[in-house]
């Protein structure tokens, strides 16, 4: 059964079939503030690889196959190429070479549609007598800029790999590594592909002249990987647990043909590629991506989150807050961190691509003042937002750290949520039918309140009533005030007991029982006009 959250107006929740939260104030007026998207850190850099030119050319370094010799049929040209380049002989960034698969007929993806591809999925290669260490495609692009590390960093992008083939084994392959090297490593490279994705080394048992060092100055490495061989302690890679296909893994930190050591992976239990698209020839418009999102904190704490839809609204972790500092030969973390990207194909090929890469750090921005009233005119004004943030089921709490915008109203894009520590009131306006709800789970609600007039206003309080077929959870409600730590707060009135006069509460019979928070007088200065109430409230047997 879905919950829907309801959604709120500046005096009253909108009438919905869960949840009813009222606040009562005396509002002078109801002057609007223009909408602005909810930041959660603060941007450092973004390219979103769907148009026909990068935007900073000159700050990548790229690495790939020139696949200039091919048997007969195999179209030849760059591994790396931009799709929606109609140039394939731009010395930046190529467009990619006509009769390629994934494309449309013209062979260039229209303007806002593009990625970046670092392999194709053309077998004919790995034929004509090629040897292991050259067969199939390889590709990188690393991103030649410095990123402090004092303030966390966030990284977030899109990868999609699609239309596997294959000569002789089962077809996807290798993967797709991304990975955070010394900032203060100039004119990066790639390390050896095949297995090691571009971010571990290979050796040769004995020692040989075709050994390939991994890249250098690598801090974490961490495989989107179909074949499985990032977590194979082969090929001279340090550590592993075997072939692991379709699975998120690490290898920690590394310099030439030293360290890169396993540290930890997870198979997904689902195809990390695209498996409806095996042995066919599918257009990446009916691909859906994988969202990725990867958080380091300054003190090297690091968790990876996917979500397979691609939306942003339904990630997995992966690595959950995995520090670092624990991990044996692990250094602590640069002053600085640059980012890369790798693929490659052999035996096995696929198509590797990304899309809208956004880095950003974990501060909030200052808010900015909210713009004035008109001359004279006293403005009381309290938002309310109201979001489902957590599932614990069995013990096991899942959150939903996302914003996500409800359009029906200006509320949650109001300037002032910055404040907040997630930057943005954050949860669901739905549970998604994937984590649908079942007797005994818990539901986490969070009001989110914002007083962004230009006078204080007195004696608030927000009655929330427990919704239908859920039991509050006792002593489960809090308050945080101005990004104070959660305290517990609120009065609870059980079900049919009589309500307080003066009351905020909309059904003042009171069926499944009322929270009531005391709010007293709100600020309307920056920094002490915001905060939150929470508590949760578990689903009857039998719903």
């Amino acid at each position: 059964m879905q919950h829907p959250v309801q959604h709120l107006t500046q005096q009253r929740l909108t009438q919905q079939r869960i949840t009813r939260l009222f606040a009562l104030v005396p509002f002078a007026c109801g002057l609007v503030l223009l909408p602005r998207s909810a930041q959660a850190q603060t941007a450092l850099f973004q390219e979103t690889f769907t148009g026909s030119t990068l935007t900073n050319p000159g700050l990548y370094r790229i690495v790939g196959s020139d696949n200039t010799t091919t048997i007969d049929g195999v179209v030849k040209g760059p591994s790396v190429c931009l799709t929606g380049n109609p140039n394939p002989a731009d010395p930046s960034l190529p467009g990619c070479a006509a009769g390629l698969e994934g494309l449309p007929p013209s062979g260039v993806d229209g303007p806002g549609t593009g990625a970046l591809r670092l392999t194709s999925n053309r077998v004919g290669f790995i034929d004509q007598g090629r040897n292991f260490n050259t067969q199939g495609e390889r590709g990188s692009i690393i991103l030649n800029q410095a990123f402090p590390t004092s303030n966390g960093l966030r990284i977030e992008f899109d990868f999609f790999i699609y239309n596997g083939r294959s000569n002789v084994l089962p077809p996807g392959a290798d993967g797709l590594s991304f990975f955070l090297i010394d900032g203060s490593v100039a004119n990066p490279t790639p390390g050896a592909f095949g297995g090691s994705l571009g971010y571990a080394q290979e050796t040769i048992a004995g020692g040989s002249s075709s050994d390939t060092p991994g890249v250098a100055g690598g801090y974490i490495g961490i495989g989107f990987d179909e074949f499985g061989n990032f977590s194979n302690g082969t090929q001279g890679r340090t550590g592993g647990i075997g072939q692991s296909p379709d699975s998120v893994a690490l290898r920690g930190a590394g310099n030439g043909l030293g360290g890169y050591t396993y540290i930890e992976g997870q198979n997904l239990g689902t195809s990390i590629d695209d498996a409806a698209t095996v042995n066919t020839n599918t257009l990446r418009s009916a691909v859906t991506p994988r969202r990725v999102r990867i958080t380091l904190t300054p003190d090297s704490i690091l968790t990876v989150e996917i979500d397979f839809t691609g939306t942003g609204t339904a990630y997995q972790t992966v690595v959950n807050q995995l520090d670092l500092k624990n991990v044996p030969g692990q250094p602590p973390v640069p002053a600085s961190l640059k980012v890369g990207f790798a693929a490659s194909t052999g035996f096995s090929t696929a198509i590797h691509e990304l899309r809208n890469l956004a880095i950003s750090d974990l501060t909030t921005p200052p808010p900015p003042p909210p713009p004035p009233p008109p001359s004279g005119q006293v403005v009381q004004r309290l938002r309310l937002v109201k979001r489902v943030t957590a599932i614990i089921r069995n013990g096991v709490r899942t959150e939903f750290n996302q914003f996500v915008n409800d359009p029906s109203t200006e509320d949650d894009t109001a300037l002032g949520w910055n404040q907040l520590s997630t930057g943005a009131p954050i949860g669901l306006l739905n549970v998604n039918a994937s984590d649908a709800l079942r007797s005994g789970d818990d539901i986490e609600y969070t009001i989110y309140y914002l007083a962004d007039g230009n006078q204080p206003i007195f004696n608030v309080n927000l009655c929330d009533q427990i919704p239908d077929g859920t039991t509050y959870v006792p002593s489960s409600s809090v308050l945080s005030q101005n990004n104070s730590a959660p305290t517990s707060a609120g009065s609870f009135l059980s079900p049919l007991q009589p309500l307080p006069s003066g009351n905020a509460c909309t059904n003042q019979s009171n069926p499944n029982g009322s929270l009531i928070y005391g709010l007293n007088t709100l600020s309307s200065n920056p920094g002490a006009n915001f905060g939150f109430t929470r508590f949760r409230s578990r689903v009857n047997l039998g719903q």
